[in-house]
């Protein structure tokens, strides 16, 4: 068939003596040809998964959200940040942080970030939520319960707004960090201890994140 295509393309390109219609036909000939040569894009997402991955992943989302529907016990993974989070920790999307020492929660956006998830407050309330964690901005590490699509997963943030900034208005002055499981930082590309330590406190205090939500009458 493509054989057949090809011979009748050439014939009526051949035939054609308007060069601008002979033009517009060489086009739509060299397109047609690449689509039936190469029928998967040329470049890959980083973000696309392997298959091994994406079971990985879809097991983990499905199984979690089973788990919640069946109790009102909410159960806090600790998810690697390269295997997993970083593919489904959506870019300009709402985010519900939940501090797991005060029980405050506010609201950030991922605007960017590769090793870990660089992090905005999304108006100036979410912001001033965030500092009173801190009183003065600071790169304490904090322990965390990050929402992300449903599932509760630990994380560490520090209090100190730095380098880019995208959102205006919102009276942070740049973005701040959230680290999760073997995240690394940017400038040293190092694995974190003082994070990892605080990842660690808010799976280790996953129970306490049921009793808060049941007090909000969320589950």
């Amino acid at each position: 068939h493509f054989h057949l295509i090809f011979n009748y393309f050439l014939y009526i390109i051949l035939n054609v003596k308007n060069s601008f219609v002979m033009y517009i036909l060489i086009i739509i000939f060299i397109s047609c040809t690449l689509s039936c040569m190469i029928p998967y894009p040329i470049f890959n997402s980083s973000n696309i998964l392997s298959i091994k991955q994406q079971q990985y992943v879809n097991d983990v989302f499905e199984n979690e959200l089973t788990e919640n529907n069946k109790s009102n016990i909410i159960v806090v993974k600790n998810l690697d940040w390269f295997e997993v989070v970083n593919n489904f920790f959506e870019k300009y999307k709402k985010t519900r942080i939940i501090d797991v020492q005060t029980k405050k929660q506010y609201y950030v956006m991922r605007t960017g970030g590769y090793n870990h998830a660089d992090v905005e407050t999304i108006d100036i309330s979410n912001t001033n939520i965030f500092k009173s964690l801190y009183g003065e901005w600071s790169w304490l590490r904090r322990p965390v319960w990050v929402e992300i699509n449903g599932v509760f997963v630990a994380g560490s943030i520090n209090g100190m707004p730095h380098g880019y900034s995208t959102i205006s208005g919102n009276n942070e002055g740049g973005h701040t960090c959230i680290h999760f499981l073997n995240s690394k930082t940017h400038g040293t590309k190092r694995v974190d201890e003082a994070h990892q330590n605080a990842i660690q406190t808010a799976y280790n205090r996953a129970n306490e994140l049921s009793e808060y939500l049941l007090k909000l009458n969320k589950y």
